[in-house]
């Protein structure tokens, strides 16, 4: 045997040998962590769903659709509005807790499909509760609370602060509290607003849901915080008397009291729109929005005293709403219906019982709509209760004199809404 031949004998010994040891081996499994969510399973494209365009979920949809864990519809679309069943939810759950704990997600499904899923979330301790029927839409509750048994305490590190209690409609030791606020606090939940509203009652929309998922997946993808108090809607405080120069770039709306207000109050920095005979149902509301205000007080009621109550909040509401849409960071001050004099009252058409009746259905909607009440009723108001004869209209309506209206002016300067609120 020359030389080469010994030479090719040994290197195939050898190859033989490393193919014998390979096969040998055990498969090594993959160590727990994030790095198991880099392996994506496919490519998303900017236009990949009809419906996911420049908003805010697309780069989370864009996350979760290169993970594998959610796709779109028959039709293409990735139906961001739509909302998750509770048999999905334990089917994220489950996929995402075995991904991080193996590098990989395999399922094998029955009858019913989400059947493996349940069972793997029970087994896990993921799912701690059975349900009667998961095929109904999940709440944001518990979506939440299934998400937040899916990763251990260490991948879910603390980068924000929320004390029990910040989350001012999740009270601390309520049901799946301590799970919606493991989240809050890394940065997986941040509410639907500065104050951190969470609605958990709510059913979860599949924007949120893919928001919610790619941020377990990717810490990177977390959100740093600082909650906001929640104003104690809808009291105002009594303030340093404010200047014209505060209301610039405030607005007020209403009937012909508004109108009144224009012209005799020195508040000649705000816009004014009222006028004779307005009432919650025509107004000069579509004016108003048409440009954009800091503050906007509205004062209705008085001409609508005769009619259904329940109809009239109704339309309050709408107004109140549209504004809200318009002017997201508005203040809006429900300005309490005036008081009239005792002789007016007792003519039985503007009657303070009536009056007072329908101020406390406003302050209620003031509280309802997170809007600030001003009660520009009762520092008009003698001690009995009604409006100082000084103050009346020389007509005997429900109008006000020029004095009448620089009181009112007044309540407006000196009620603030909280420092805190601010």
């Amino acid at each position: 045997m020359n030389r080469h031949e010994r030479t090719k004998k040994i290197v195939t010994a050898l190859l033989a040998l490393t193919l014998l040891l390979t096969c040998a081996l055990p498969a090594l499994a993959a160590e727990p962590g994030f790095v198991n969510f880099q392996n994506k399973v496919a490519e998303y494209s900017a236009g990949l769903f009809p419906d996911v365009g420049e908003v805010w979920y697309a780069e989370y949809v864009a996350a979760v659709y290169e993970l594998g864990l959610m796709r779109g519809g028959t039709d293409g679309a990735f139906h961001p509005d739509d909302g998750v069943t509770l048999a999905e939810s334990a089917a994220l759950a489950a996929r995402i807790h075995q991904t991080y704990y193996t590098g990989s997600a395999d399922f094998t499904q029955g009858s019913p499909w989400y059947q493996v899923y349940v069972d793997y979330c029970r087994d896990k301790g993921i799912l701690t509760a059975d349900y009667p029927d998961y095929t109904v839409p999940a709440k944001r509750r518990e979506f939440a609370l299934l998400l937040s048994r899916t990763l251990p305490e260490g991948a879910l590190q603390e980068i924000n602060t929320v004390a029990p209690g910040d989350i001012p409609d999740v009270p601390w030791g309520s049901a799946g509290s301590a799970g919606i606020y493991r989240l809050y606090r890394a940065g997986v939940l941040t509410g639907n607003d500065a104050y951190g509203t969470f609605a958990p009652d709510s059913e979860i929309r599949r924007s949120e849901v893919s928001a919610i998922v790619s941020r377990m997946a990717y810490r990177s993808l977390r959100q740093q915080m600082t909650l906001v108090p929640k104003p104690a809607w809808p009291d105002l405080t009594e303030c340093e008397r404010q200047e014209n120069e505060a209301f610039r770039g405030s607005a007020m709306l209403g009937n012909s009291l508004v109108d009144g207000m224009r012209l005799c109050s020195g508040l000649s920095t705000m816009d004014f729109y009222g006028e004779t005979g307005s009432t919650v149902y025509k107004n000069r509301l579509s004016e108003l929005l048409l440009r954009q205000y800091g503050r906007v007080y509205i004062e209705f009621g008085i001409n609508e005293l005769g009619g259904i109550q329940e109809n009239f909040i109704k339309r309050y509401r709408d107004i109140i709403s549209q504004i809200q849409s318009a002017m997201p960071d508005a203040e809006i001050y429900v300005m309490a219906v005036t008081p009239v004099t005792k002789t007016v009252s007792n003519k039985g058409i503007f009657t303070m019982q009536k009056i007072n009746t329908m101020n406390e259905a406003l302050y209620a909607l003031a509280e309802e709509m997170e809007c600030w009440y001003l009660d520009c009723c009762t520092p008009l108001c003698t001690a009995e209760g009604y409006l100082l004869d000084s103050y009346a209209g020389w007509d005997g309506s429900p109008h006000l004199d020029t004095s009448g209206y620089v009181a009112w002016e007044e309540v407006i300067r000196t009620h603030c809404v909280p420092a805190e609120a601010e």
